[in-house]
């Protein structure tokens, strides 16, 4: 098994000891190259030990851990970021399509993170743009894009130009106001929980609709929403009456 090599940066002691003691004592092929506790401290110990992976938590002294990009001219490596719940917080990792642990943190959710990344058989570049979207998205969350994976990075995309998804399988077909489709890795399910937080509306198991880009609607024992791009799209039985209820349809 390849050894995974890692930084991490946690301002409280006793979790970044305990954190440091399970991926030593209970997670294989995993090495800890450095600790910090803060963010100047941490970028000092990455560029002086190039890890392959950084555990990050977010609420720190002076300086946010969504900072950290800020001091990279290249992220060559990959975050998991920590934090006790926020809201704000992880919606904004999601966003961005960055993976995250919450506090206290579990064993078992932590060994499947370094699944997820030792998984990667073509592993994305991550950018300065997925952090600088996450740092945005927590300061500003009424302003807010989504990272959609595709074949070479990532595509960010301004949530309120996302018209409607489409389930094929395990992967998710994106028809964006004025822009090419997009087809990104996820499933379906995935986007729900983040799009339903901005209004978002999943109508059918294989459908979520933007309501602001419905044009009509059409009665009947199968109701159908026809949109802005003409897709007619039939509303399932189980969604049709918080549906009817959204347009305020007697």
């Amino acid at each position: 098994m390849k050894v995974i090599t890692c930084v991490i940066v946690e301002d409280e002691v006793n979790t970044r000891k305990l954190l440091k003691s399970m991926l030593e004592d209970y997670c294989d092929g995993v090495k800890v190259l450095a600790e910090a506790g803060n963010v100047q401290e941490g970028v000092e110990m990455i560029k002086k030990h190039q890890p392959q992976l950084v555990f990050l938590d977010i609420a720190m002294p002076k300086e946010s851990g969504f900072s950290l990009y800020k001091y990279f001219d290249e992220i060559n490596f990959k975050v998991i970021f920590t934090t006790a719940f926020s809201q704000y917080a992880i919606q904004a990792l999601k966003l961005a399509a960055l993976d995250y642990l919450m506090k206290p943190i579990n064993l078992e959710e932590l060994m499947e993170s370094l699944d997820r990344f030792r998984n990667q058989v073509h592993p994305l570049p991550t950018t300065k743009e997925n952090y600088s979207l996450v740092d945005k998205n927590a300061q500003t969350p009424n302003h807010q894009k989504i990272a959609l994976a595709c074949s070479d990075g990532y595509i960010f995309v301004p949530i309120d130009n996302i018209i409607r998804c489409q389930s094929d399988k395990s992967y998710t077909l994106f028809i964006i106001k004025d822009q090419e489709p997009i087809w990104t890795s996820r499933n379906l399910g995935e986007y729900t929980t983040i799009l339903e937080e901005y209004n978002f509306k999943r109508v059918h198991r294989s459908h979520i609709i933007n309501p602001k880009y419905v044009k009509k609607f059409i009665r009947g024992k199968s109701p159908i929403l026809i949109m802005d791009d003409d897709t007619q799209i039939t509303i399932s039985s189980a969604k049709r009456d918080s549906l009817l209820e959204h347009f305020f349809i007697p």
